[in-house]
């Protein structure tokens, strides 16, 4: 037995050395994989269900058109949100060293969102259900049946908001104990906290005005917080998996 462990741990050392050569280097590059998997997966459901579901914009007539392109975004949704708790777990490893309270909050806050999240895509599921079931559901009359997808589709905007509520939150503790640790430059942990008002602005808005999301507020936060945004979660991502924990090393441990 000692002998055959002995063989398998020779076969998977070449491969972690493909993640680094240390344990914090590879905990950081896989943190970074994962955290750009999300981006092409949770990013795109995000948008385009928005785009399909929200401002009244769900109808018979154009899930039907788009019923496709809605299930390949629940699968994307599903796989995506999965990824990113993951990402969150190997990011509080790697992390926690650095800032404990910092990284629980980054973790305890992304773990908050996953499962409204997954609410929203069930909210998008029950939706297909409706198209599959409407020949059987004609007798309700086409009036009804559209007060049904339309309230459907408002169930799903309201998880989708909340969650996106936690999204903004997580990204102040995270591009914070970044900065401190320094794993990625310290103007890339500057634009993730910059990020997290985009997400708080979608969910605080419309609460006030029902129009908040085509007003020149939303539009002004969007830029202003939408593009540091993008080079912070894109450039984390990038600069882990490529760089890994190396700028990071001469970073002080913060007290327990």
């Amino acid at each position: 037995m000692r002998v055959k462990s002995s063989a398998r741990a020779i076969r998977e050392e070449p491969l972690l050395n493909l993640l680094g050569k240390s344990e914090t280097d590879r905990l950081a590059r896989l943190a970074g994989i994962l955290y750009l998997l999300v981006l092409p997966t949770a990013g795109p459901w995000y948008y385009t269900s928005a785009a399909m579901l929200g401002r009244n914009a769900a109808t018979l007539a154009t899930l039907e058109a788009g019923r496709g392109t809605l299930e390949v975004v629940i699968l994307l949704g599903a796989v995506g949100h999965t990824v990113q708790l993951l990402a969150a777990v190997l990011l509080y490893r790697l992390l926690s060293p650095v800032g404990r309270i910092a990284a629980s909050l980054t973790l305890i806050l992304l773990a908050v969102s996953v499962p409204l999240a997954f609410a929203a895509i069930a909210r998008e599921t029950d939706l297909l259900a409706l198209l599959d079931r409407a020949q059987e559901l004609s007798a309700l009359g086409a009036a009804q049946l559209q007060a049904q997808v339309t309230l459907t589709a408002d169930a799903y905007t309201s998880l989708a908001k909340t969650a996106a509520f936690f999204w903004g939150l997580w990204l102040f503790p995270l591009g914070w104990v970044l900065w401190r640790s320094r794993y990625v430059p310290r103007v890339i942990a500057g634009c993730v906290m910059l990020g997290g008002p985009l997400y708080v602005q979608a969910f605080v808005g419309p609460l006030f005005d029902p129009e908040y999301a085509t007003s020149l507020v939303s539009s002004v936060i969007g830029y202003v917080s939408g593009i540091p945004d993008l080079i912070g979660e894109i450039g984390v991502a990038l600069w882990l998996t490529i760089m890994g924990a190396r700028s990071g090393r001469r970073a002080t441990s913060a007290p327990e």
